[in-house]
C-alpha cells in the first residue's frame, strides 16, 4: 500500500506526533501547501501539483479531513487553465461562511506574467463558482493567508516579481472583498511572502522571506497595514524559502521555517544553465514559539530532519503552512521533498515547550 494514502497515524519516531502523507494526483511535484479549519471543524489543505513548477499542467488541488476522520481525502482539482501554470493557493472562509480560493496564474515559466485568480464556494468547498481574475498586476504573487483585522478590514499579503526586483505589498478590502486598495511595503526589495498577525494592542507584525538567504526579516504597522516600518533582520535564519506564522489562542506566536542560512554556509552547489551556484539547504524544518508577540523566540524544535530519502533527493522540506484549531492543536503541512505534502499535528506545550 502506498504511504501517500492520507491516513493519519502516530509517528514512528515520536508517539506524541500524528502525521500523514496526503494523497497525490501527480508523482512529479507537490508544493506550496496552505491549511484552513472550516467553521464546522473540517480541515482543508490546498497546494499545487503537476509535472513541474511552471509547466502548464500545474494546477491547484484540495484535500479534506472530515471531523472524526483519520484519513485525508483524494485531492480534487480546483483550477484548469491549460495554457497557464496555476500555483500558490490559499483558502479563506469569510464571516458569512463563503469559502474563498485565491491562487496565482502565470504563463509557463514566466513569473512576470503572474496574476491572482479567485473562486468562491457557498458549500464549504464541495462546489465552486467560476474562476475570475482578481488582481491583474503584472508579476503579482501570493503565498500567505488573508487576515481579518480587528476593524473588520481584510488584509491579503502579496508580492511582485519584476525585472527591477521583488518586493512586498498588502491588498486591503474595507467591503469584504468587493474592492481592494494596494499599499506598498516601503524598502522591501528582496523581502517577500510576508506573513502577518495582529498583536494585542492592534499593531500588525510581519515576517518576511529574504531573497538574500540570511535572516528572516520583520516589520510593523501601526495603522492597520497602510504603512510599514522598514523590514529589518531578526534573530532567526532564512534560506530564501517560504515561512509561515500564526497567532495561537493563548496569544503566543508560532513560526515554521527552515533553520538554515547562507550566513552559516549551509548550502549545496547546484547547476543551472551550465553554471554552478549556491543553494541554501531546505532542512531542517523548525517550529519556533514566541511568548512576547514576536520580539523573541526562545522555544524551538525541529519538525522534520533530513532522512534517508534526502540523500537521493536534496530538494528538502519547505513551504510550510501552520494553523491553530479550536481544540488548541497545531497543524502543519509542508512539501516533503516535493514528492508529496506531509501533514503533522502536535501540541504546543507537550511537544515544543516541554522539550
Amino acid at each position: 500500500m502506498s504511504r501517500f494514502n492520507g491516513i493519519v497515524s502516530q509517528s514512528e519516531l515520536n508517539p506524541s506526533i500524528k502525521e500523514a502523507f496526503l494523497p497525490i494526483l501527480h508523482p512529479n511535484d507537490s508544493h506550496a501547501a496552505n491549511l484552513l479549519e472550516l467553521d464546522n471543524g473540517e480541515l482543508l489543505c490546498v497546494w499545487f501539483t503537476g509535472s513541474g513548477e511552471g509547466n502548464p499542467d500545474t494546477n491547484v488541488v484540495m484535500s479534506r479531513l472530515p471531523v472524526g476522520s483519520e484519513q485525508w481525502s483524494i485531492p480534487v482539482q480546483l483550477s484548469n487553465d491549460t495554457e497557464r501554470s496555476e500555483q500558490n493557493p490559499l483558502l479563506f472562509q469569510a464571516p458569512d461562511g463563503k469559502l474563498w480560493l485565491f491562487h496565482t496564474s502565470n504563463e509557463p515559466h514566466n513569473q512576470k506574467t503572474s496574476r491572482v485568480v479567485v473562486r468562491i464556494s457557498e458549500d464549504r468547498g464541495l462546489t465552486w463558482g467560476p474562476s475570475e481574475v482578481l488582481f491583474d498586476g503584472t508579476g503579482i504573487f501570493l503565498r500567505q493567508p488573508l487576515l481579518v483585522l480587528s476593524n473588520g478590514h481584510w488584509l491579503l499579503p502579496a508580492y511582485y516579481c519584476k525585472l527591477d526586483g521583488h518586493y512586498s505589498v498588502v491588498q486591503i478590502s474595507k467591503d469584504e472583498g468587493k474592492s481592494w486598495t494596494q499599499y506598498d511595503v516601503q524598502d522591501s526589495i528582496h523581502r517577500v511572502q510576508m506573513s502577518v498577525v495582529e498583536r494585542s494592542g492592534g499593531t500588525l507584525f510581519a515576517t518576511f522571506r529574504s531573497r538574500q538567504a540570511e535572516r528572516i526579516y520583520v516589520s510593523e504597522s501601526s495603522d492597520k497595514g497602510k504603512t510599514w516600518t522598514k523590514p529589518v533582520r531578526s534573530e532567526l535564519p532564512n534560506n530564501n524559502s517560504s515561512i509561515q506564522m500564526t497567532k495561537l489562542q493563548n496569544g503566543h506566536l508560532a513560526l515554521v521555517y527552515n533553520n538554515s542560512s547562507l550566513e552559516r554556509d549551509q548550502f549545496r552547489w547546484v547547476q543551472k544553465k551550465g553554471e554552478f551556484r549556491k543553494k541554501t539547504l531546505r532542512t531542517p524544518l523548525t517550529l519556533a514559539i514566541s511568548e512576547d508577540e514576536g520580539r523573541t523566540w526562545p522555544y524551538y524544535r525541529n519538525v522534520q530532519m533530513a532522512d534517508l530519502e534526502y540523500k537521493d533527493s536534496e530538494i528538502g522540506y519547505s513551504y510550510p503552512s501552520i494553523i491553530s484549531t479550536r481544540d488548541g492543536k497545531l497543524h502543519i503541512a509542508f512539501s516533503y521533498l516535493r514528492k508529496a505534502i506531509k501533514y503533522v499535528c502536535i501540541h504546543e506545550e507537550s511537544w515544543v515547550k516541554d522539550y
